[in-house]
């Protein structure tokens, strides 16, 4: 190993840090694509950071909060708000929210 990189360490923070950038950039070319919209995304990410905080996990809650704000903040700038009081709604794609997968018989 030479020089200039033996001082890099890998941390579970620059870990975490990396593969959110990367998930981000995935949903930014999904959503240029038409796959999934940033309110779709919104929601989804927002649906884990309240099981999250209903697991007793705040910080990790409140980062995911913020993600989803993010996301929600793009296109027509849905409220997290809404999306909260939705939460509970399955396959409601008005709202945003992704359809779960059938079941396979």
């Amino acid at each position: 190993m030479d020089d200039k990189n033996r001082d890099f360490e890998i941390t579970p923070k620059l870990v975490f840090d990396l593969n959110l950038a990367l998930y981000l950039d995935l949903v930014a070319a999904l959503e240029g694509a038409g796959a999934v919209t940033y309110r779709q995304m919104a929601a989804r990410v927002l649906n884990i950071s309240m099981d999250a905080r209903n697991d007793g996990e705040t910080g990790l809650s409140t980062v995911l909060e913020g993600i989803a704000r993010g996301f929600a903040g793009h296109g027509d700038g849905l409220s997290i708000e809404l999306l909260k009081a939705a939460r509970n709604l399955r396959e409601d794609d008005a709202l945003g929210d992704i359809p779960l997968r059938p079941d396979e018989d």
